[in-house]
């Protein structure tokens, strides 16, 4: 099975977001989905998979602590995981 390691599966794999991901029992997107609501971001996920799509909304019954937050936001390398 070939696996793209696009940008987007970059941060899905980065061990920071899994780990926090694992300890809230939720995927990699929902944590990111998460850290940027927390944030005050504008989060607007896209998806052509009905199952990804029913999973990104599914957000609201986990908060991340603000030890998880101040670890997602140090991750900030400058750089943009979108082109549009």
């Amino acid at each position: 099975m070939l696996i793209w390691n696009t940008p987007t599966q970059t941060l899905f794999n980065d061990p920071v977001i899994s780990g926090i991901a694992k300890a809230h029992g939720v995927s990699s997107a929902q944590v990111i989905i998460r850290w940027h609501l927390q944030a005050g971001n504008i989060c607007i996920p896209g998806s052509s998979n009905e199952k990804h799509i029913i999973e990104d909304y599914d957000v609201w019954d986990f908060e991340l602590s603000p030890e998880e937050m101040s670890q997602m936001t140090s991750l900030d390398k400058n750089s943009r995981f979108a082109d549009y």
